[in-house]
C-alpha cells in the first residue's frame, strides 16, 4: 500500500497493523539494498579488462566499496566518497559511475568487433587479390613463353636466346614483386592482429586457474593451444610447446604426505611464473605433477635459453621434504608447431621428447623436431 493510501486509511488500522506494514516496508528496503549490493559485487567479479588502464582487480575493489556503501553507507575511498553521518547514500554518484562503466564496455566491445570484422575483410580481400595476381602472373608467363615458341619456330638462335632472357627476367621480376606484396599484406595483417593478441591474453587471464599453483588449468590449456595454433597458421609465426614433468614427486607424496606434495607444486608454479615472464607466455598445470608452457612467436632456438633458465631456477628451489636419494627435479620436452599439426599431434610430440628427457637421466630437456615439410 502506498504512503498516501496509508494516510487515508490510518483511522481504520490498528496499531498492530501499522507496525506490521512498517516492518514489511523495512524488510523490503533491506532486501532491495542487499540485492543491489550483491549485483554490484557480481559486476565487479565478472568484469573484464578495458582499454582504460584499469585492471579487473581495481574495478572489483571499487565495486566492493560501492556495495558496502549501498548496504550500510560505508565510505568509498577510491571515489573520494566519505561516510555520511546520517547514513545517506550518494545515489547520483553510484548511478553515474556504473552508467559510465557500461558506456565504456559498449564502446570497447564495439571497437573490438570492428577490429575483428576488419581483419576478416582484409583476409578475404587479400585472398581475392592473390587470386587475381596469380591469374595475371599465369597470363604474363604464357605470353613470354609464346615469344620463346615463336622464336624457336623461326629457327633464329639469337632471337631464341633473347626471348629466353626476357622471359626469365620477366618471371623473376613478377615473382619478386609478388613476394613483396605478400610480405606487405602479412605485415599489415600482423599489425591489425596486435589488438586481437592482447584480447587473447585478456581472455586467458579470465580463464579458470588451478587454485594450488595459480597456473592455468587443463581446460584453459586446451582452449589456449587451439587459439595459439590458429594464430601460428594465420601469421606464419613460430610456436613452441613445452611439456614438463617432476621427477621423484611420487616419493614426496608417499613419504611425507600430500601437504608436502602441494608445497612442492606451489613452488614449481611460482618458478614457472618467474621463468616465463612475457604476457603472451601461457603456463598451465596439465595434470598431477605435469605442466605445459605455450610460447607464441618463439622458435626452438629462442626457446632453448628459456628452458635452461627455468631449469637453473628450479635447481635453486629448496624442497625440505626431498632427500638426496629422492631429489625433486624436472624433465622437459619441447617441439615447434608445423602447419600440418593438430593440437593433439603437437602435444604428443612434446610428450615424446619429455619421455626421452626422463630416460636420459632426468632434469634434462629434449627437442622433438616437427615433421618434414
Amino acid at each position: 500500500m502506498s504512503v498516501f493510501g496509508k494516510l487515508l486509511n490510518s483511522g481504520n488500522q490498528t496499531d498492530d497493523a501499522s507496525a506490521a506494514a512498517a516492518d514489511s516496508d523495512e524488510s523490503i528496503t533491506d532486501g532491495a539494498l542487499d540485492t543491489l549490493g550483491c549485483v554490484i559485487r557480481t559486476m565487479g567479479e565478472v568484469s573484464f579488462p578495458l582499454a582504460d588502464g584499469k585492471s579487473p582487480e581495481t574495478f572489483q575493489e571499487i565495486c566492493g566499496e560501492f556495495a558496502c556503501h549501498v548496504e550500510n553507507g560505508a565510505p568509498v575511498p577510491t571515489q573520494d566518497i566519505a561516510q555520511s553521518a546520517d547514513g545517506r547514500r550518494q545515489w547520483s554518484r553510484i548511478r553515474r559511475f556504473f552508467i559510465d562503466r557500461r558506456t565504456d564496455e559498449k564502446s570497447f566491445v564495439t571497437d573490438r568487433l570492428g577490429d575483428y570484422r576488419g581483419v576478416v575483410e582484409n583476409l578475404v580481400e587479400g585472398m581475392r587479390q592473390i587470386g587475381q595476381r596469380d591469374q595475371k602472373t599465369e597470363q604474363r608467363i604464357r605470353e613470354n613463353l609464346s615469344l620463346v615458341e615463336n622464336a624457336i619456330d623461326n629457327g633464329n638462335l639469337p632471337e631464341v636466346q633473347s626471348a629466353l632472357r626476357l622471359t626469365m627476367d620477366n618471371i623473376e621480376e613478377t615473382f619478386a614483386r609478388q613476394k613483396e606484396e605478400y610480405e606487405n599484406q602479412i605485415s599489415t595483417l600482423n599489425d591489425r592482429m596486435s589488438n586481437l593478441r592482447e584480447d587473447l591474453v585478456a581472455v586467458q587471464e579470465e580463464m579458470k586457474r588451478d587454485p594450488l599453483t595459480d597456473a592455468f588449468n587443463r581446460g584453459a590449456f586446451d582452449e589456449a593451444i587451439g587459439k595459439s595454433m590458429n594464430m601460428h597458421f594465420m601469421l606464419n609465426q613460430p610456436l613452441t610447446l613445452l611439456m614438463l614433468d617432476l621427477d621423484n614427486f611420487k616419493q614426496v607424496n608417499d613419504n611425507h604426505g600430500h601437504s608436502a606434495g602441494d608445497e612442492v607444486l606451489r613452488s614449481v608454479g611460482e618458478c614457472l611464473a618467474r621463468s616465463f615472464i612475457r604476457k603472451s607466455d601461457f603456463v598451465a598445470r596439465y595434470g598431477g605433477d605435469e605442466f605445459a608452457v605455450i610460447l607464441p612467436d618463439t622458435s626452438a632456438e629462442n626457446a632453448r635459453p628459456l628452458i635452461v633458465r627455468f631449469l637453473e631456477n628450479f635447481a635453486a628451489l629448496d624442497f625440505p621434504y626431498a632427500t638426496e636419494d629422492s631429489k625433486v627435479s624436472c624433465s622437459v620436452g619441447f617441439t615447434v608447431a608445423h602447419n600440418s599439426d593438430t593440437a593433439l599431434q603437437l602435444v604428443e610430440r612434446a610428450d615424446s621428447a619429455l619421455y626421452e628427457a626422463k630416460a636420459a637421466g632426468r632434469h634434462q630437456f629434449r627437442f622433438a623436431p616437427p615433421p618434414a615439410s
